[in-house]
């Protein structure tokens, strides 16, 4: 009988410990979706805006890669210093080349590329 009961009393304290364990978890993530920190989301997002800038603005410093920007485009989007380049250019160079000043950006901790390469693009109208 004694027996049965130690078995009883373990299983029973392995099932309120995965409840504790559980609620506790459920509890902490209640708390982190409803504790807000005033400004914070702002502050990420003002950030956030000035690396698209930035990110923006080292892409155009190349007189070639502005001339693709004018003409087909250019979008970057940043979140938490992770930018995506949405941009068209002729050859894979200047591919690496977008990426490259991209990557260069302070505060850019990482570029996910959706650069189309189409060799088919008009050429920039001037030599280098």
């Amino acid at each position: 009988m004694s027996r049965i009961n130690v078995s009883v009393s373990l299983i029973l304290m392995a099932l309120a410990t995965i409840l504790i364990a559980g609620c506790t978890a459920a509890m902490d993530e209640s708390v982190r979706q409803n504790v807000r920190f005033p400004g914070l989301d702002e502050g990420v997002q003002a950030r956030d805006r000035a690396l698209d800038t930035a990110v923006e603005g080292n892409i155009m410093s190349d007189l070639e890669l502005r001339w693709y920007v004018q003409t087909y485009g250019l979008e970057v989007e940043v979140s938490h210093t992770i930018a995506t380049v949405h941009m068209q250019v002729k050859t894979e160079n200047q591919r690496d080349r977008v990426l490259a000043l991209a990557e260069g950006t302070d505060g850019i901790s990482e570029v996910v590329d959706n650069i189309v390469v189409d060799p088919m693009l008009d050429e920039a109208p001037f030599e280098l």
